[in-house]
C-alpha cells in the first residue's frame, strides 16, 4: 500500500513554479466564493473558509485527479440550503450542526460506495438529467440571491416559481442605494467575465495577463466594495457580512449529539451523488486534456474522506467545482500541490483577513454567486437533446420544471425517475426486424429499408435489444404475429447479434416460443449468439432442445444450412 500519492512520489521541481502560481490564483477566486457559497447554504460565511482548508488537503493525498479543486460548490450549497430549511426552521445553530451532519453523511455514503467499488452508480444520473438539473439549480440559485441583491425578503421555503410569485410584488420596496450598488456590482462582474479579456487583448496585453486580470476581477470588486463600505459606513444602507471569527476552528464531533439528524439521510445521499457526478465529470474533462487517468472508485474514497474531514473542521459538504478547477487548470497547475497552496492561502485569510472582511456588503457576495452560476445555464442543450431524442428531452425538461416547481430534491428525483422510466418504456418495445439477404453479399438487412432476397419457408428475425423481463412479453407477441402471418414457413432463425443479455424471463419466453413453434411444425434456430449469452445458455434446457446444430455462427451459415446452399468456401 502506498503511503504517498503518486504525484508526490514523482514530483518534479520544475512543476513547483506553476503549482505555486496556480494555487495563488485559485485562492484569489476561492476566498470570496467560499464566503458566498456559505451564505447561499444559509450558513455563516466563515463556514465556507473552513471547508476550503482541510478538505483540499485530504483530497490532495487521496484523489486521482492532479488538478481537481475541491471546496464549496454552488449546487451543493443550494441543496444544503434546501435540506436545512425545514430541518433548522430558522435556528442558526441547528442549521450549522445540520450542515456538519450532511457533510458527514454524504462522506460516509461516498466512502461506502468506494469500498464496494460502486463507481458505476454515477451512470444512473444521465447526462440530460444532470444538465437539466444544473440549469434549474443555477436558475434557483439566482432566485435565492434576489433578497441579498435587493434587500427584500421572500418565502424562503418555496420553490423557485412560488418564490418568484411571492417576492415579485415586493421588489418595489428596494432602496435606490441597494439597487444601484447591486446593478453596478453585477455589471462589473459580467464585464469582467465576458468582455474584459477581449478588451485587454485589443489593447495589446498578452493572453496570459488578460486571463490573470479576468481572474482577479472578483477580488478587485471585493476590495473596492470593502473600501467604499468602510468609508461610507455601508451598514446604514446595505446588509454586511459582519464579524467573522478569526482563525480556524478546532476539530470537533460535538454536532453528533444533534437530535433528528436521521431526517437528513435522504438529502445527504442526493448531495453525495450529485457532488460525486459533478466532481468526476470535471476531473475527467481535465484528465483528457493531459492524457491522464481518473479512477472513479478512488474518487469515491477521496471525496468521502474529504467530506468527513469537512464535517470535523466545521465546514459544509464539498465537491470538485467546475469554475475553480478550470481556473486551477488554466493557471498552469501540474499537481495537487497547487490545491495545498490554495488551502494555505485560505487558512491565512481566515487568520489575517476576517476583520477586514466585516464591512463587505452581502450583495457583493450574492452578485459573485449569480455570475459564477450563469455558466451552468445551458438552454442550447435542451433544444439539441430534444431534437436528437425526445425521451431524453422529456427527462431533461421534466428535471428543469420539477426543480423550479417543487424544489431541488423533488425535482432531481423526478428527473431520475423520468429517465429510468422512459428507458424502460423504450426497451419494453424493442425494434424487431425481418431481414433478408442483400443480393450478391453475405449482408442481411431490414426488408422494409432495403431491396433484399427472402425465402418462403425461412423467416429471419433480428432482435435489436437485450431480452429481459420488461420486453419479453412484447417480443413473444411480435414473434408469434410474424409467424402467424407467414405461409409455407418451416424454419425461424432469431438473429441475436444485437442481444448482449438474456435474463430468466427472456429465457422462459424463448423456451415457450420453441415449444409453440414445434407444435406448429416450425423449427426454431439461433444465429450470431454472443459469447457471454452463449455461456449463460449452455446449461439450459433451451440449448439442450435446440442442440448445437440449430445454433449458427452467422446468419449466412443459417441460410446455407436451411436452404441447401453450400458455403462459399466449401
Amino acid at each position: 500500500m502506498r503511503l504517498l500519492p503518486g504525484w508526490l512520489q514523482h514530483y518534479r521541481r520544475a512543476d513547483l513554479r506553476d503549482d505555486a502560481l496556480a494555487g495563488t490564483i485559485t485562492a484569489i477566486l476561492l476566498v470570496p466564493q467560499a464566503l458566498a457559497y456559505a451564505l447561499l447554504a444559509g450558513l455563516p460565511p466563515e463556514v465556507g473558509l473552513y471547508a476550503s482548508v482541510l478538505p483540499p488537503l485530504i483530497y490532495a493525498l487521496m484523489g486521482s485527479s492532479r488538478t481537481l479543486a475541491v471546496g464549496p460548490v454552488a449546487v451543493a450549497a443550494v441543496m444544503v440550503a434546501s435540506a436545512l430549511q425545514q430541518f433548522a426552521d430558522g435556528d442558526s445553530s441547528r442549521a450549522l450542526a445540520g450542515a456538519l451532519w450532511l457533510a458527514l453523511l454524504s462522506g460516509g455514503f461516498l466512502l461506502l460506495f468506494g469500498l464496494l467499488r460502486l463507481g458505476w452508480l454515477s451512470y444512473f444520473v444521465s447526462h440530460p438529467v444532470l444538465s437539466g438539473f444544473s440549469t434549474a439549480a443555477a436558475i434557483t440559485i439566482i432566485g435565492t440571491q434576489i433578497p441579498a441583491l435587493t434587500g427584500v425578503s421572500g418565502d424562503r421555503h418555496a420553490a423557485f416559481f412560488g418564490f418568484m410569485v411571492d417576492i415579485f410584488p415586493r421588489l418595489t420596496g428596494t432602496s435606490a442605494v441597494v439597487a444601484i450598488a447591486a446593478c453596478a456590482t453585477l455589471g462589473l462582474l459580467l464585464v469582467g467575465r465576458y468582455r474584459l479579456s477581449a478588451w485587454l487583448s485589443a489593447l495589446g496585453l498578452s493572453a496570459s495577463r488578460s486571463t490573470l486580470a479576468v481572474r482577479m476581477m472578483p477580488l478587485v470588486i471585493v476590495v473596492l466594495a470593502l473600501a467604499l463600505s468602510a468609508h461610507f459606513d455601508g451598514a446604514q444602507y446595505v446588509a454586511i457580512v459582519g464579524d467573522i471569527p478569526q482563525g480556524l476552528p478546532q476539530l470537533s464531533i460535538s454536532f453528533l449529539w444533534l437530535d433528528g439528524w436521521t431526517g437528513l439521510i435522504g438529502s445527504a445521499l442526493l448531495i453525495a451523488i450529485i457532488g460525486y457526478v459533478e466532481s468526476l465529470s470535471v476531473a475527467r474533462i481535465l484528465a483528457i486534456r493531459r492524457r491522464e487517468r481518473v479512477d472513479p472508485d478512488q474518487e469515491l474514497l477521496a471525496l468521502g474522506a474529504t467530506n468527513i474531514g469537512a464535517s470535523l473542521c466545521g465546514g459544509m459538504p464539498v465537491a470538485g467545482g467546475f469554475s475553480r478547477s478550470m481556473v486551477n487548470f488554466d493557471a498552469g497547475a501540474r499537481t495537487q500541490l497547487a490545491a495545498i497552496i490554495t488551502a494555505a492561502w485560505v487558512a491565512l485569510a481566515a487568520f489575517a483577513l476576517t476583520d477586514a472582511l466585516a464591512p463587505l456588503p452581502k450583495l457583493v457576495l450574492a452578485a459573485i454567486v449569480v455570475v459564477a452560476v450563469t455558466q451552468l445555464i445551458d438552454f442550447k442543450s435542451i433544444f439539441s437533446t430534444w431534437r436528437y431524442d425526445r425521451r431524453d428531452g422529456i427527462a431533461q425538461l421534466g428535471t428543469i420544471i420539477g426543480v423550479l416547481a417543487f424544489g431541488i430534491e423533488p425535482g432531481l428525483l423526478i428527473g431520475m425517475a423520468l429517465a429510468i422510466g422512459l428507458y424502460l418504456q423504450s426497451t419494453s418495445d424493442p425494434h424487431i426486424a425481418v431481414v433478408g439477404q442483400v443480393p450478391g453479399t453475405e449482408h442481411y438487412r431490414n426488408i422494409k429499408r432495403h431491396q433484399v432476397s427472402t425465402w418462403p419457408a425461412l423467416l429471419l428475425i433480428r432482435i435489436d435489444e437485450n431480452i429481459y423481463f420488461a420486453n419479453a412479453p412484447a417480443i413473444e407477441s411480435h414473434l408469434m404475429d410474424l409467424v402467424a402471418n407467414t405461409n409455407e414457413l418451416r424454419n425461424v432463425v432469431l438473429v441475436l447479434s444485437g442481444v448482449a443479455k438474456i435474463d430468466a424471463s427472456g429465457l422462459e419466453m424463448l423456451e415457450s416460443i420453441s415449444h409453440g413453434l414445434k407444435d406448429a411444425g416450425v423449427v426454431l434456430h439461433l444465429a450470431e449468439v454472443k459469447g457471454p449469452v452463449m455461456d449463460h445458455l449452455a446449461t439450459t434446457s433451451l440449448l439442450k432442445t435446440l442442440t448445437m446444430a440449430r445454433v449458427h455462427l452467422s446468419t449466412q451459415a443459417a441460410v446455407d444450412a436451411l436452404t441447401q446452399k453450400k458455403p462459399a468456401n466449401a
